[in-house]
């Protein structure tokens, strides 16, 4: 059986696409394990007989069979008790098995170069290259620097405002964390990897088809018609969402940042 990841960045799409992947009966991604939320992960931080180290405890979910045996099992069950029988996988079936995670979790637990010395895991980039798009989602869950979140129910569009002093070093963070994803994919040879662009994945169902059957062909399964169950994260323009635009931009004017937010804005 082959081994994959997703290595992505938060308010990517990754939840998504892991689900598509999902689809096919040939491919098994168990989604996040590194971050300290994953209930997995909390399993293991108390369960004496698992491995310790970060590095020991991802190979122990990547390679265990007994591991795989048993998620596969308690999805299925799961599936079959919710009424989604067909979505059951049987093991014998699955030909690559793996998990989804950010690269930001990779360096903070030391494994930056984890995937450089496993050549036989196939890599699965998943980017989402508008820095103002991702800066927003990651605000409307809170981050620094966001003043107040409103709206989203009722088909409204969700708008927020920014703290003008804040919204250059927000844009920076984003900067720097997909400079590392790039660092961490550029790394490894293109016969491993697989990049798969947030715009391109959501623009429309025929380049969702098409980037999905890219990927079914990558991970050595065939081809499946997918189905998009999730929502993409962001449909307005920059200036719709945050209310006090004109005052980040101001903020920004004459950096390379007032590009990005025009751009987002599509003014």
């Amino acid at each position: 059986m082959d081994r994959h990841v997703v290595l992505t960045l938060g308010r990517s799409g990754s939840n998504t696409l892991r689900d598509m992947l999902n689809q096919s009966p040939g491919i098994l991604n168990f989604g996040e394990v590194l971050g300290e939320w994953n209930t997995i992960r909390k399993f293991q931080r108390k369960a004496f007989f698992l491995p310790r180290t970060d590095e020991a405890y991802l190979d122990w979910i990547l390679y265990s069979l007994a591991f795989l045996r048993s998620v596969n099992t308690l999805r299925s069950l799961n599936k079959t008790l919710t009424g989604r029988r067909t979505a059951a996988k049987r093991l014998r079936d699955i030909r690559t098995f793996g998990v989804k995670d950010f690269s930001l979790n990779f360096q903070r637990y030391g494994l930056s170069g984890y995937l450089d010395a496993r050549p036989d895991i196939k890599v699965i980039g998943l980017i989402r290259e508008n820095v103002v798009d991702r800066m927003i989602s990651n605000a409307m869950l809170g981050a620094t620097g966001v003043v107040a979140a409103r709206g989203g129910a009722d088909g409204k569009t969700r708008t927020l405002r920014i703290d003008p002093t804040r919204i250059a070093g927000l844009l920076t963070d984003i900067e720097t964390e997909n400079a590392d994803l790039d660092a961490m994919l550029s790394r490894l040879p293109d016969n491993r990897k697989y990049i798969v662009r947030y715009d391109e994945l959501f623009s429309d169902p025929e380049s969702r088809q098409r980037i999905m059957e890219g990927a079914f062909a990558f991970l050595g399964v065939p081809p499946v018609a997918t189905q998009e169950r999730m929502t993409k994260i962001i449909r307005a323009p920059a200036n719709d969402v945050i209310e006090n635009f004109d005052e980040c931009l101001d903020a920004v004017r004459g950096t390379p940042h007032e590009a990005l937010l025009r751009d987002a804005a599509r003014i």
